[in-house]
């Protein structure tokens, strides 16, 4: 039996914690904001909630793993669905609704929408990255991991060395299909130039597993885990912020927070950025792992706007949706409303002096008349949740990164700021494989 500390109570501390308690072991989490979720967390305003991050995620079988080997199966606290097709508008005036969780759909909706041939494309190059799933799927942050194999599988080898705008560039002549497959890291300030190629696994987990959501987005995966936590024995702590981590001969004897009380642990799980950890939590020992992060490409998170709209499906499309070109602009579905009314996230990517409310009308989607209530930026309660995010750096970088995942023996650092773009699936496996890695009680 290990006594277990856990810093931060976003997805990957609570995903940890609860699959560390089933295991046995009595952990306590330490969580600096009054509240648990993170990146879960809602926004509210005038009746109307927005989730703060994700409001939708992709394969599920992750959080129905998590669940299921924690305790009851997800489906008895969020009704996980798959969300309606993602509409992208591109530049051209052209438009295509991209399914999820079909080949055949994909590809004849691109036939349609992009012209003949567009599916075949597409297909080709979602089917070419099959392999490379296969190999995520059996690597440490894979669902298919085996906790008793101690290293990598050495024949994982990713093509760190080949970026995704290279890739794209010879798999899909047609810019309009590149802008589809690469939306996601424009948005999140990555240069497509300092993406790995095996980014674009994302292509082939969309289509073959789907995209889901809860009917109000993922808010509920946040209450259902609080809840599990609850329920496993866990020990939260609100309000209580740790100061340093207590490293003795190697190996990790316990945490203090703010008031100078320490807590004895055999293991530590640290679920905050990875910079803090080694900068301030670690001292003066640890210099050389800060640089590593200090040195990362920090990136503003893109301007993000909630709003409130008259209509259950106001903007003509019950899924997300996407606003190619420069500025970059997608729409989110996802949240609650009052009855006869929807709530949307807007995020933008470029600079611009319109407002996006204009960025979108010009590019066929004008929402302004059904507007009743918009919150431009993030509260206070929540402006931290994105303001450390990091960009794709080159394959050297993600490997410096993700060699210090365990720096010294009981010592655990995960979540989403480790790697860039981090997805929850991602942050779920793992938490899983620290959960194997430290075994039962």
């Amino acid at each position: 039996m290990a006594d277990v500390a856990v810093i931060g109570a976003g997805f990957a501390g609570m995903a940890a914690a609860a699959r560390l308690a089933k295991l046995g072991h009595p952990v306590t989490v330490f969580e600096q904001q009054p509240t648990a979720g993170g990146r879960l967390r809602s926004v509210e305003q005038d009746g109307f909630r927005w989730d703060a991050g994700e409001s939708s995620t992709g394969l599920p079988a992750v959080l129905r793993d998590l669940f299921r080997k924690s305790g009851r199966p997800v489906e008895r606290y969020v009704d996980l669905t798959p969300v309606p097709p993602r509409r992208h508008l591109l530049p051209d005036g052209t438009c295509v609704d991209l399914p999820m969780g079909s080949r055949a759909e994909q590809t004849r909706a691109l036939d349609a929408g992009l012209g003949a041939g567009t599916g075949r494309l597409w297909t080709e190059f979602v089917d070419g990255q099959a392999d490379m799933w296969d190999r995520f799927r059996r690597s440490p942050a894979g669902p298919d991991w085996d906790s008793s194999q101690p290293e990598r599988p050495a024949d994982l080898r990713l093509p760190v060395r080949r970026s995704l705008r290279h890739l794209l560039s010879r798999a899909l002549p047609d810019p309009r299909l590149r802008a589809v497959a690469s939306h996601r890291w424009v948005l999140a300030g990555s240069d497509l130039r300092r993406v790995p190629a095996f980014a674009a696994v994302d292509a082939y987990v969309e289509r073959s597993f789907g995209i889901w959501r809860g009917p109000s987005g993922l808010g509920e995966l946040r209450d259902a885990l609080v809840l599990r936590l609850a329920e496993r024995g866990v020990d939260v702590r609100y309000g209580s912020a740790v100061t340093s981590v207590h490293i003795e001969r190697g190996r990790v004897k316990g945490v203090e927070v703010g008031d100078g009380t320490r807590f004895a642990a055999d293991v530590v799980v640290a679920c905050i950025d990875p910079l803090a950890v080694f900068a301030e939590l670690l001292g003066s020992g640890f210099s050389r792992p800060a640089r590593v992060f200090r040195a990362a490409r920090r990136v503003t998170p893109p301007a993000v706007t909630r709003i409130g709209l008259r209509g259950a499906d106001a903007g003509g499309s019950g899924g997300d949706v996407v606003l190619h070109g420069d500025p970059l602009v997608t729409v989110s579905a996802g949240g609650t409303a009052p009855e006869g009314h929807c709530a949307r996230t807007v995020r933008m990517r470029g600079a611009t002096d319109e407002d996006v409310l204009s960025v979108m009308a010009s590019r066929g989607l004008d929402v302004r008349a059904e507007v009743v209530t918009r919150l431009d930026g993030e509260p206070p309660e929540s402006a931290a949740i994105g303001d450390r995010d990091i960009a794709w750096d080159g394959w050297r970088a993600h490997l410096r990164r993700s060699a210090l995942a365990e720096p010294v023996a009981g010592l655990y650092v995960l979540g989403a700021r480790l790697t860039p773009g981090a997805t929850i699936p991602e942050i779920g496996w793992t938490a899983a494989h620290v959960a194997g890695r430290v075994g039962k009680a």
